[in-house]
């Protein structure tokens, strides 16, 4: 029985496959640097957050979304993001 070699498309597909993941990861590794550079009080609007990490604008917004219910931002209603201090208690 031969099996088929597999076709250019299929190739083309996966090398394009391999560069979006990397693209993805690569956005989402300016997104932490971004984010870790930030200070009490500083502010990042998700669209500000998309054009810096070539990452979309829906995926920064979630991502900041989930850092506010972290309780590590508070959320403005100008779709302002701002960085706030860890209320840590100490037993």
């Amino acid at each position: 029985m031969r099996v088929a070699a597999p076709s250019r498309i299929t190739w083309l597909s996966r090398i394009a496959m391999q560069h979006s993941h990397q693209t993805v990861h690569a956005g989402f590794d300016r997104f932490q640097e971004l984010l870790l550079a930030m200070r009490v009080g500083d502010e990042l609007r998700a669209s500000d957050a998309a054009r810096l990490t070539g990452l979309s604008h829906d995926v920064c917004r979630s991502v900041l979304e989930g850092l506010k219910r972290a309780g590590l931002m508070t959320h403005q209603g100008d779709d302002r993001f701002i960085r706030k201090t860890l209320d840590v208690q100490t037993a």
